[in-house]
């Protein structure tokens, strides 16, 4: 095959592709989910939004992100170029770097993510949100910029950002992600420090910090589950009281003991916190010699928690 014929036929595919991509984007932009999701994205980005307007510039603080980026570079423009803007310029080589990484349907829902941030700082360029106190204002603004962002980043949506820089970053030179966010914030917070003061820096790393928890509390809600895993030579007992006193399924793994060589069986189940409690009692007392270990889980979709029909997916 010819060069000249090579190039036409990789663009037939490419387009192929293309019109399928958008296809499946197409079918989920009509769908009730995803309408849902740009109601909930846009009540958030104008609370974002309002935060920026309202407490991170009138206390001078930076925000974590391409936001943070563009507080910094803010300062340095003209006072009548607007902030949503700038935000949209820091997004397009953004998205140009990431249109290959990514599926066409996860870049249009962030391009309008983009587009109604934009808007939204726009329109709430006027409101200001009267906390004095810099502590609080950040603990406030974190707690409400937060839980928001968390919203809809749970129902699938994206405002572009470093998410789509940090994915292509990581694929094309194997850094950690949270490195090149850890980066670009530690850039962010001691520029704060330099412009202004180390004071309003430190404000800034509290807004930031407060921000991350609240947005993982938004994203997997404040109801904590945990998942156990038991050890135990009766574990058909253990098992039964589980099933039959918490009401809770179980899942039974083969190990191996380091120690013992012996072959066993261990439960694994995922509770509810106040469940925790009863749960090592009934342990305890069918098995004083067992081993538990709780680890903390986030986010739990399957019978006796959320359904699939809950987070939107249909059947």
């Amino acid at each position: 095959m010819s060069a000249q014929a090579v190039i036409p036929f990789f663009f037939i595919i490419f387009m192929a592709k293309l019109r399928e991509e958008f296809k499946e984007f197409q079918n989920a932009f009509f769908s009730v989910k995803y309408f849902w999701m740009l109601i909930v994205m846009t009540f958030s980005c104008f609370v974002f939004s309002s935060v920026v307007n309202g407490i991170l510039i009138p206390h001078h603080f930076f925000s974590g992100g391409i936001t943070g980026l563009a507080l910094l570079f803010y300062d340095y423009l003209p006072a009548f170029f607007p902030f949503g803007i700038l935000i949209a310029l820091l997004n397009i080589p953004i998205f140009i770097l990431g249109f290959k990484e990514f599926s066409l349907k996860f870049i249009l829902t962030s391009i309008i993510g983009v587009l109604i941030y934009t808007l939204s700082l726009e329109l709430t360029e006027g409101v200001r949100i009267s906390i004095n106190d810099p502590m609080l204002a950040a603990i406030f603004g974190g707690v409400l910029a937060g839980v928001s962002t968390g919203f809809y980043l749970n129902l699938g949506g994206s405002v572009g950002g470093l998410d789509i820089l940090g994915i292509v970053i990581k694929k094309r030179y194997e850094i950690p992600i949270g490195s090149v966010f850890n980066m670009v914030n530690f850039f962010v917070i001691f520029s704060n420090a330099f412009l202004f003061d180390l004071e309003t820096s430190l404000y800034t790393g509290i807004f930031m910090y407060v921000f991350s928890w609240s947005m993982h509390k938004g994203q997997t809600g404040f109801s904590q589950r945990k998942s156990i895993l038991i050890i135990s030579d009766k574990t058909d007992e253990i098992a039964e009281r589980v099933l039959k006193k918490l009401d809770r399924g179980f899942t039974y793994f083969y190990a191996s003991g380091g120690y013992s060589k012996r072959e066993k069986r261990v439960i694994y189940t995922v509770i509810n916190l106040i469940e925790l409690g009863r749960l090592k009692e009934y342990v305890f007392k069918a098995d004083p010699n067992a081993f538990i270990s709780v680890q903390d889980t986030g986010d739990v979709i399957g019978k006796r928690f959320l359904t699939w029909e809950d987070q939107g997916f249909k059947k």
